[in-house]
């Protein structure tokens, strides 16, 4: 008897060990030092679709790490390498497109990562508003790993593949009962109009979620989150967790003027923020190594179409000539950034890929011109009174408020600067300063005169570009109760109607490069000829990479560093084990 209890209790043991095999791996050593401007605990919340989450706690560098993308591009060699898929393509003569997740894929809390997964993100994505949703008709697991995504009528497109293959996915144990909601109100017929589809979207919101549930090697609790620096851990049960190289990833909060000296100190490694030329020089001079790459957005005046001012294109074209974007460039990122050529929507080192050389030979690139800025501003009726303001014909000077985030470095200069270019032109515009939440919210809510915020996007596709700002801070993106720019998206132009909305979001469907080339040009010179935002600069991200702290970066003019901020080198070699902790 006493054997066969020894014999049970080998095999207990056994299954035991057997059971839980990722567990069995011993924690990678090593410590990330990084940063970003995470919410504040208080504010802090682990929802993934809700302001204060872990868009804003994470972003585009650090929610890849915890919640896996299908697949991540490669910008140099124009092709993605899976990440949590393992296969993907256009199906059913391009009605569809499909992707097949790795086998073996895994939350942190031990449940497979199922096509349900991806199913349910998307409903609850259908109810935000996602841009997703603008081609596709429905999303449907076709067995346990494979998901379709079937296309509106002809509405198949590159585009689509990317924004397919670059959605994060979340797990069904925090949020399928919000997606069941969101299916039931879909399948009523409901429409963001109605209040059955607004209180969903509200409890998405409103959710909670008491543990964060990853796919990727890192997770964090509320209690990793203090008012300096947030701690990320690694978990056991990712395709990843065997590969990566670093224990915990540390992130600062703050911006420049808080990561300036903990990167002089060694107490921070890796940094995303804007720096100016003296403090990248100091950087150097201190043996830190410095990698560029291509940041994929610029700073842009953004109008709020409530003042009334704001209307007259010729005000608007008079002050992009008022303002030297060459100056704007090198005191929003010094040497990191190009004043911009084009005004074409879409980021001056892409436009040459999307538009065709006649398209682009016909862009106006209001070149820095006083002369000019005063035929338009004559044209748009003002006149200078006798202290050199422009006036309207009832002597009412062009007094606006200037709203900016005081604590991003390349935002706040540029803004400042075209305040002071402006001014000196004849406007009388005063700054106001706010964290970078509240400035955000601000347009948001449309409580903003003038404002900046990014242009463009890192990303090989017109649609993308054009979206911001001109989407992105309007209706229908932002929810009806939110007016952002209030930009009236229909409107005439040279004679025939336009509806901006429809344009963008047709502008990359299709797989006919003539056909996408010639979309492209035309809207281009919609946006150029309207000019509703003033694009300064597209910038370069100039960044420090402490080689006491990371090994295994690559050769500066590796290929890796063509990527743009928002497909970021440090996610896929951090994943891939390429970095580690210097001296491991």
């Amino acid at each position: 008897m006493k054997r066969l209890l020894v014999l049970l209790l080998i095999v207990i043991l056994a299954l035991g060990v057997t059971a839980l095999p990722l567990a069995a791996q011993d924690a990678p050593q090593g410590t990330w030092l990084g940063t970003w401007p995470y919410a504040a605990p208080g504010t802090h919340n682990l929802n993934s679709f809700a302001a204060g989450g872990l868009n804003d706690n994470l972003g585009l560098v650090y929610r890849p790490l915890v919640e896996l993308t299908p697949a991540y591009y490669l910008y140099a060699s124009n092709e993605y390498v899976g990440i949590l898929a393992e296969s993907w393509g256009f199906v059913d003569d391009n009605a569809a497109f499909e992707y097949t997740l790795k086998e073996g894929a895994l939350w942190s809390n031990g449940d497979a990562v199922t096509s349900q997964d991806v199913v349910n993100t998307f409903a609850i994505g259908r109810i935000l508003g996602w841009a997703q949703w603008n081609f596709l008709a429905s999303v449907e697991a076709v067995d346990e790993r494979t998901v379709r995504f079937t296309f509106n009528e002809g509405a198949a497109s590159r585009n689509a593949e990317r924004q397919i293959l670059k959605e994060h996915v979340v797990a069904s144990a925090n949020y399928a009962d919000l997606a069941a909601q969101a299916m039931e109100v879909v399948a009523a017929g409901k429409t963001k109009d109605d209040a059955e589809w607004q209180a969903v979207s509200t409890a998405i919101a409103e959710y909670r979620p008491e543990t964060l549930i990853a796919s990727g090697p890192y997770t964090y609790t509320l209690d990793d989150v203090g008012e300096a620096f947030m701690t990320l851990h690694w978990q056991p049960n990712s395709l990843y967790s065997g590969s990566v190289r670093f224990g915990d990833l540390k992130l600062w909060s703050g911006e420049t003027e808080v990561t300036t000296p903990l990167i002089l100190s060694g107490e921070l490694a890796h940094s995303t923020n804007v720096y100016p030329p003296a403090t990248i020089e100091a950087f150097a001079a201190e043996g830190i190594r410095l990698v560029t790459t291509p940041r994929g957005y610029g700073p842009a005046v953004l109008f709020n179409f409530q003042v009334e001012a704001f209307n007259d294109v010729n005000l608007r074209k008079a002050m992009a000539h008022a303002i030297n974007r060459e100056q704007s460039a090198l005191l929003t990122n010094g040497l990191g950034a190009m004043g911009t050529m084009y005004f074409s929507g879409i980021l001056d080192s892409l436009t040459p890929q999307l538009l065709s050389e006649e398209a682009i030979a016909g862009l106006d690139g209001y070149e820095y011109d006083l002369t000019k800025a005063e035929e338009y501003m004559a044209a748009a009726g003002y006149t200078r009174n006798a202290d050199g303001k422009w006036a309207d014909a009832e002597g009412n000077t062009l007094s606006f408020e200037y709203t900016f985030p005081a604590d991003f470095a390349d935002f706040s200069a540029m803004a400042r600067d075209a305040t002071a270019q402006l001014n000196d032109f004849g406007f009388d515009i005063t700054e106001r300063a706010l964290p970078w939440q509240e400035a955000a919210q601000a347009i948001r809510e449309g409580n903003y005169e003038l404002s900046v915020w990014s242009w463009g996007s890192g990303s090989p596709f017109a649609f993308n570009n054009m979206n911001s700002p001109i989407r992105r801070w309007n209706n229908p993106v932002l929810p009806a109760e939110q007016p952002g720019m209030s930009l009236p998206l229909q409107f005439e132009w040279n004679g025939e109607q336009v509806d901006f909305n429809a344009l963008i979001l047709d502008v990359s469907v299709g797989l006919d490069p003539a056909e996408l080339t010639a979309k492209a040009d035309y809207l281009a010179e919609v946006i150029n000829d309207t000019l509703f935002f003033i694009p300064l600069n597209e910038m370069l991200s100039v960044e420090p990479v402490n080689e006491q702290f990371i090994g295994g970066a690559p050769a500066d003019g590796d290929p890796i560093y063509s990527n743009p901020s928002n497909d970021h080198f440090i996610i896929y070699l951090i994943l891939n084990g390429t970095l580690f902790p210097a001296g491991s």
